[in-house]
């Protein structure tokens, strides 16, 4: 049976204040690039913000799973595009051992 240990810790709230500053900065900084950007992208934006050519931007538009919006023209959700790039990177990190590199 594990046993929780309880510890306690004092600090100033001027202490408090500092350490809940960093970590908010931090989030901030992930954020902040995304804060920028309009709710839909373009297809050129999502090619430049992913640096990928025509071809590989053609492929990704016909996949299901991609976050594109038809209803007036055609367009990307930049944050359903962040979270379908979240979701595929842990994917590839979870199967990086079954795919093999061709080179």
């Amino acid at each position: 049976m594990k046993m929780e240990q309880t510890i306690l810790i004092t600090m100033t709230a001027e202490d408090l204040r500092n350490i809940i500053s960093e970590e908010v900065a931090k989030v901030a900084e992930r954020i902040e690039p995304r804060r920028d950007l309009p709710h839909f992208l373009t297809r050129e934006e999502t090619k430049e913000l992913l640096r990928i050519s025509e071809t590989k931007m053609c492929e990704l538009m016909g996949r299901k799973d991609f976050p594109v919006c038809r209803e007036f023209g055609v367009k990307i959700y930049t944050d359903e595009l962040f979270k379908w790039i979240r979701f595929n990177a842990k994917w590839l990190d979870q199967n990086r051992k079954s795919i093999r590199s061709v080179s």
